[in-house]
């Protein structure tokens, strides 16, 4: 199994557990299953797209200068963590070559985006 697809099918994994965890809250509420499915769907998709997002921004360095101060404050503040000291520049560059591309997250997200769709339609259908 290629590392895209593993990754793809383990957001897509978590997204199925965030959905199903907030249809059976609502479902404790007394809504109709169809609209929870589809307010479980629609959580999954916010948070695995704007998981994505962040990731997406992190890629671009977006938060390399908070991590590198970081660092170097607990490197301060604990010595005996023996961290190699590093400049910034190396920080950065060994930061690039740990990133992983948000693809995965941003495939999940929109599965689940589109089957939120496809479930307020259908709501809309039944209900309206």
């Amino acid at each position: 199994m290629s590392e895209k697809l593993r990754d793809f099918l383990t957001h897509l994994a978590a997204g199925a557990i965030m959905a199903a965890a907030v249809f059976f809250l609502n479902q404790g509420r007394g809504y109709p299953p169809i609209q929870c499915l589809c307010d479980g769907c629609f959580v999954a998709a916010v948070l695995l797209l704007g998981t994505g997002g962040i990731r997406a921004a992190t890629n671009q360095g977006t938060f390399d200068v908070i991590g590198f101060g970081l660092r170097t404050v607990v490197n301060m503040a604990l010595p005996v963590l023996n961290w190699e000291k590093e400049t910034m520049e190396q920080y950065r560059e060994r930061k690039t070559q740990e990133r992983k591309t948000p693809a995965g997250l941003f495939q999940a997200g929109a599965v689940y985006l589109l089957l939120s769709l496809v479930t307020l339609f259908f709501y809309y259908q039944i209900y309206e």
